[in-house]
């Protein structure tokens, strides 16, 4: 339900009364009117916010326009939208609070499925999309979810989970593409157990590296000292063939 700045003259005193209030609050009216919000932009800190009969009355406008940020978060990967959103009131009373989550949900479990689509075409050894890998496990989709409210804990979890078990699958695979997305799902807000797990194989994929590391550094710094003996060894030939020639 879009907000109307000027609504029809048949409204009551209570109406007058709130939509005077969102009026003469700069950054709720442009969220209300744009669905966006200037960088670092509050809300007023009004009482009336809080009031049972006011948040009825926002609601339906707010619900409509917030799940639409949300979207558009994810859509553009827009973390300032998102981190602005997360610093401001939800505007929400319980009905349309529950509303709002249920279709943010629905995005977000469209999103974990697709994961798990992946997870499962790397186990099976088929090639995969990279683009679409990182649209779904990078640092910015993990940074979107980190700013949602804390009833969306639960599904940072199990979404933590399906990139660990991805993770385990790719790594044998592509390790460089495994190790980056392992480093991005660290900053996860997930439970104990998922972060925990995370950090245990970035650990292992970090120690492997350095190690494949040492040992290439290794090799190179052998190939170039068995260039140098080689190259002495040549050069003596050469003298000593030299000092025969001069010598006949």
């Amino acid at each position: 339900m879009k907000y109307e700045l000027s609504p029809g003259a048949t409204i009551s005193e209570q109406e007058k009364a709130f939509r005077s209030f969102i009026s003469n609050d700069p950054a709720l009216s442009y969220f209300l009117e744009t669905g966006t919000l200037r960088k670092n932009a509050k809300f007023a800190k009004e009482e009336l916010y809080k009031d049972p009969a006011f948040l009825a009355f926002i609601s339906p406008y707010f619900e409509d326009i917030y799940v639409k940020a949300v979207f558009r978060c994810f859509d553009l990967k827009d973390t300032n939208l998102i981190s602005d959103i997360a610093a401001n009131p939800l505007l929400l009373d319980d009905t349309h609070k529950t509303m709002a989550f249920s279709k943010i949900t629905k995005l977000l479990e469209d999103k974990k499925a697709r994961l798990i689509s992946l997870s499962n075409n790397i186990q099976m050894g088929y090639q995969v999309d990279m683009i679409e890998l990182s649209e779904q496990t990078g640092v910015m989709t993990i940074c979107i979810l980190n700013y949602l409210p804390v009833e969306f804990q639960a599904f940072r979890t199990g979404y933590g989970n399906e990139i660990v078990k991805l993770v385990r699958s790719l790594m044998s695979k592509d390790f460089n593409s495994a190790r980056n997305i392992i480093t991005d799902v660290r900053q996860l807000k997930a439970d104990a157990q998922t972060t925990y797990d995370a950090e245990q194989i970035y650990q292992q994929m970090e120690n492997a590296a350095q190690k494949a590391a040492a040992l290439e550094s290794a090799r190179e710094e052998s190939s170039s000292s068995g260039g140098i003996i080689w190259a002495v060894i040549g050069f003596i030939v050469f003298i000593i063939k030299m000092i025969l020639i001069f010598a006949d």
